[in-house]
């Protein structure tokens, strides 16, 4: 039931095996459905998820109604609405379960616990921390003044898996453009590698 999370702490981290076993009897296994909320707009989110199975989306929506992708989390990946759970505020995202998902959560008062008790798991923490903040750069910087072919192509080649599991919608979200936008500039590309 573990093995995916043991894999991934494993892959990033020198831990010896009673320290694995420890970080793992922290979390327990859930099965989602598609479309499930897993953190609402102003709820306080308290859990913090491996993906062992599914993808898991993190969006805002902004004050036109429109939906803003901030993150796509696939297998083998971690993942929470992480301002909420680090700040304990109401929450400004959606943690949403795109499609039929096997997790493993963890609760917030035990994943601080093996934070402060676990060097093993400080150090796993640090690292999603540099990712997530490196990833949010790059995002920023990357699509300011981006043109959309250019955005799109940048997705091809950092992200790929995005455009053959995402709905179009929700890619475009993550783009900053609109659906119909989308599937032109997809066209267009495939004309020209064609």
């Amino acid at each position: 039931m573990y093995i995916e999370l043991e894999n991934y702490i494993k892959n990033r981290v020198a831990v010896e095996q009673k320290e694995l076993e420890k970080i793992a009897s922290c979390f327990k296994p859930i099965k989602t459905v598609r479309n499930e909320m897993l953190c609402n707009f102003g709820q306080v989110c308290n859990h913090f998820y491996f993906i062992k199975k599914g993808c898991l989306r993190l969006y805002e929506i902004d004050n036109k109604g429109n939906e803003i992708t901030g993150y796509f989390a696939l297998e083998n990946s971690i993942i929470s609405a992480n301002t909420s759970f680090i700040l304990q505020k109401p929450s400004r995202d959606c943690l949403v379960s795109l499609e039929p998902s096997e997790l493993l959560v963890i609760s917030r008062n035990d994943f601080y616990k093996l934070v402060d008790t676990t060097p093993s798991f400080a150090s796993i923490y640090h690292q999603f921390i540099e990712f997530a903040f490196i990833h949010s750069q790059m995002r920023i910087y990357s699509f300011l003044g981006m043109e959309g072919i250019d955005k799109l192509k940048w997705v091809m080649e950092h992200e790929p898996k995005l455009l053959s599991r995402i709905s179009s919608k929700a890619v475009a979200s993550y783009l900053g453009m609109t659906n119909s936008t989308l599937s032109k500039l997809r066209s267009k590309l495939n004309e020209t590698l064609s």
